[in-house]
């Protein structure tokens, strides 16, 4: 088996080198051919293609501008042979001066073309401009008189001139005729040149393209860019347009321009005038930058070509190095860090290499050599098939084509301990001299799945108490969704009560020392109960439940869990005696996933706790952080930076009298889908968030702004604004309010701040402080719906503030409930004991308005004296009460 081993190494029957070495040179020296004739006509199709691109656009550029300039010159011509006409049929009644110019202008008037029109006769000169007016500028008329005379009834061009006082040249188009007196005269028109200029501009002439026209004689009638340079001047005498000009039909020529640089040339004649239209482009303009492209090809492809060399170089070395080396194949073979197997076609080892045998426990390898792999292997996979089976059916594969490569894991033995080894085994089919073996590959990756599945217990189970972790929990209970979607089961999340006492008292080390006690005696009750139970993080887990078709089975499981958690601890020589609170959301009634089950049973564990109860059951009614609830938040932020915010506002009316003393500031927003959205709905959510703090500052500013304002038409009245307990625990917020009054210049006299009772019981101290500090401003400070919190008197008494309100609850009923009217009369009795200003709110009619006034209250609010209304209606309404006040009287 040696010497087979050894004749594969060794390939006696390889191609000699001095053949491979010509073979391989001449396909290389191919190849560049091929490179440097590709390249080669690339360059030249280029420079074909960027010529024949250039001349049509030139010659399109030549048609155009000779077609626009046919047109104009057509026009001019027929406004001078129709003025021709009118004079010569002038027989019976000579024409005056004045009959002179309105032929002219009548002329003009259907003339778009001409910028001046002009008759000769009778030694005199009539001209009129565009508009049809007659020229009068001697200046002008001596230009145009300057213009030669020529006989001939065809229109004839005259070299361009230029008049005083404009800058364009003015191309001249005369015709001789006879009038019906006998004496001839000459009809003449001048055309502007800045036509075909912004004929030029429209058709997008480039920087490095000229265009114009010249007429038979050659001379420029006009050219751009450089107009008022080349205009009027003959062609060169070497200029290779000067011969095509006698010839009427279109041609490309190159040469010269008139400012000597080479250009190419498209020459379109005029059919029914002497001029030809030229379109020209620099061959520099297109030739340098497909020289600059044919240099980067070029270069391009020496390096190439350079490359392929170098390629070229290093696999002629590789192959000289494969050819020459006898022992690479040997050690490719026998160093190989895997194991190697070559079978023949009846699945027996031909030969193996060292790390092979070293897998296998043989100190040799000729001991594997006539076995088969499930000879050394185990009777059956960890899939249960048989070894024997299955290594003949990847043999039989293989053999017959049918796969070209099997790749799975495969357990093998030892033969020295017998001891079994996972490997990770990849089988090809292996050709060599017409024969076909097998070349089994494998390493060893026991050690591998053992760290894998380390690994995996470590990612789904927590490090301090064994238990499974979140990340378990969530796949175990969507693996349990996948199984059985009809199923029934309760997801209970647990929380500790006063675990951080515990923590502070006895230290984080005893604090674990209990969180895993109760991990242990709550995973051995619930095996019991065939749940499952995982640690969330912190002292906060979950228990999955069996089918739980009722609230009563899940009320036993949670009263079960908790009677777990009372049975005494002891801990740092302490006994303890926990208690958890417990939510519950049961699959599939509250949620169908394991996000939402586990968000659902986590309200549920904080309304518990809140409610001081063991545990409860999740309600969605109880549940206020939606999807709704949070874009409503993000919606409330755009309102207050965008101004989609509004305030309106309340009268409040003494009683003695029944004059308005001030009014309390509503906030109000109108949401662009929603609608209206009420005050109860998102000043809790801005309550719960940062946004109180923007929403209490856009409401003083805007608040206060509105009472400087009525200040100053002389309206000048109290104001009561609402402010959140959040406000008062805001160290900024009385430096803010200060500095809003005084930008705003508004007494603080006139500003009342309405604080409600049990906000105030939040941090009572803090509050007290912040109060205090409001009032040192000299700013009016009221509790609001007095009698709905705990606040003590001794506390009341404290607090300096000037205003008492009565909760509208206790008003609104005062009348039919002797209980609230009771309650109103000894709020009034305290208040007044206190020296404040009471106010009751929620007034509705005039009887609880009466009862009101026979109780000594001093203010009232309500819809008996006015809703809340914007801004712009308090003045006409105060108005109107003072004339009905008036009428009364």
């Amino acid at each position: 088996m040696a010497s087979a081993l050894d004749a594969l190494v060794r390939n006696p029957d390889a191609l000699p080198r001095r053949r491979i070495g010509i073979a391989f040179y001449s396909a290389v020296l191919v190849l560049l051919l091929l490179a440097i004739g590709l390249s080669g006509w690339n360059i030249y199709r280029d420079y074909r293609m960027t010529g024949d691109q250039v001349r049509q656009n030139i010659s399109a550029l030549s048609h155009a501008l000779e077609g626009y300039i046919s047109a104009v010159l057509q026009q001019s011509y027929e406004s001078i042979r129709v003025t021709a006409q009118e004079l010569s049929l002038a027989r019976s009644t000579p024409l005056d001066e004045t009959g002179t110019y309105a032929v002219l202008s009548d002329a003009m008037r259907y003339d778009p073309v001409s910028s001046y029109l002009f008759a000769r006769r009778e030694g005199r000169l009539y001209a009129v401009d565009a508009v049809g007016q007659p020229v009068v500028a001697e200046p002008i008329l001596r230009k145009l008189e300057s213009i030669g005379l020529q006989p001939g009834g065809t229109p004839l061009f005259y070299p361009p001139l230029q008049l005083p006082g404009r800058s364009e040249f003015m191309l001249p188009l005369m015709i001789e005729v006879r009038t019906s007196q006998g004496p001839s005269a000459q009809i003449g028109a001048l055309v502007s040149t800045e036509r075909f200029g912004q004929l030029m501009q429209r058709l997008g002439l480039g920087a490095d393209m000229n265009a114009g026209m010249v007429d038979d004689s050659g001379t420029v009638l006009y050219r751009t860019p450089q107009a008022e340079q080349y205009v009027g001047k003959p062609l060169p005498a070497d200029s290779p347009m000067r011969p095509l000009l006698s010839q009427q039909h279109f041609q490309v020529v190159e040469g010269a321009s008139i400012d000597g640089q080479p250009t190419l040339f498209a020459i379109s004649p005029s059919q029914r005038f002497p001029v030809h239209a030229v379109a020209g482009e620099t061959t520099a303009s297109y030739q340098l930058p497909w020289l600059r492209r044919s240099l980067s090809n070029l270069a391009l492809l020496a390096l190439s070509l350079l490359f392929m060399g170098l390629v070229a170089w290093q696999l002629r070395r590789l192959i000289g190095q494969i050819s020459q080396s006898e022992q690479f194949y040997r050690r490719l073979f026998t160093d190989i860090s895997d194991g190697v197997l070559l079978l023949d076609s009846d699945g027996r080892v031909q030969a193996a290499n060292p790390r092979a045998a070293e897998l296998f426990g043989v100190e040799r390898t000729e001991q594997l050599f006539g076995q088969r792999p499930s000879d050394l292997s185990p009777e059956h996979q960890p899939d249960g098939r048989l070894s024997r089976s299955s290594s003949l059916a990847s043999l039989h594969q293989l053999i017959h084509g049918l796969t070209n490569e099997v790749a799975r894991e495969w357990r093998f033995r030892r033969s020295d301990n017998q001891q079994e080894f996972d490997c990770d085994l990849r089988a090809t089919v292996f050709h060599w001299q017409q024969r076909s073996l097998l070349l089994l590959v494998f390493n060893d990756i026991t050690e591998h799945k053992r760290y894998v599945a380390e690994q995996e217990y470590l990612a789904s189970h927590d490090q301090l108490t064994r238990l499974p972790n979140r990340y378990w929990l969530v796949r175990h209970i969507e693996q349990r969704v996948a199984r059985a979607p009809q199923g029934l089961f309760a997801v209970l999340l647990l929380d500790m009560n006063r675990f951080k006492e515990v923590n502070d008292t006895l230290g984080h080390q005893h604090g674990d020392e209990v969180l895993q006690e109760l991990g242990r005696r709550l995973g051995d009750w619930l095996v019991a109960h065939d749940a499952v139970i995982a640690r969330l993080g912190g002292d906060e887990m979950a228990i999955v439940s069996t089918d739980m078709r009722d609230e009563i089975a899940v009320g036993q499981l949670c009263q079960g869990v908790s009677e777990v958690l009372r049975q005494p601890l002891s801990v740092g020589g302490i006994q303890l005696e926990l208690s958890a609170s417990i939510g519950v959301a049961c699959y599939p009634e509250h949620a169908d996933n394991a996000g939402d089950l586990l968000r659902c049973a986590d309200i549920a564990m904080y309304q518990a706790k809140h409610g001081r109860r063991d545990y409860l059951l999740y309600h969605r009614s109880g549940d206020n952080y939606t999807p709704e609830r949070l874009a409503l938040h993000t919606q409330l932020g755009r309102a207050i930076r965008e101004g989609g915010l509004f305030l309106h506002y309340q009268p409040k009316v003494r009683l003695a009298d029944e004059q308005v003393v001030g009014f309390e500031a509503l906030l109000r927003w109108q949401h662009p889908e929603k609608g209206l959205i009420s005050p109860a709905e998102f000043i809790p959510l801005a309550e719960s968030t940062e946004l109180i703090h923007p929403l209490t500052h856009w409401v003083l500013d805007e608040a206060l702004r509105q009472s400087r304002e009525w200040s100053e038409r002389g309206l000048g009245t109290r104001l009561a604004i609402n402010i959140s307990a959040n406000n008062l625990r805001n160290p900024h917020f009385v430096g803010e309010l200060q500095s809003l009054l005084s930008q705003h210049q508004v007494a603080a006299e006139l500003i009342e701040l309405e604080v409600t009772e049990g906000t105030l019981l939040v941090d009572p101290e803090q509050a007290l402080r912040s109060l205090q500090a409001i009032r040192d401003l000299g700013v009016t400070l009221s509790i609001d719906d007095f009698g709905t919190g705990y606040s003590s008197l001794a506390y009341l008494k404290r607090l300096p503030v000037q205003v008492l309100k009565i909760d509208r609850t206790f008003v609104s009923a005062m009348i039919h409930n002797q209980s609230d009217a009771m309650i109103v009369q000894s709020t009034v009795a305290l208040g007044h004991n206190f020296a404040m200003q009471v106010v009751a709110e929620g007034v509705e009619d005039a009887e609880t308005a009466a009862a009101l006034v026979r109780l000594g209250c001093d203010i009232a609010q309500g819809y008996h004296f006015g809703r809340p209304m914007p801004a712009e209606q308090v003045i006409s309404w105060r108005l109107q009460r003072q004339m009905a006040h008036l009428d009364l009287e």
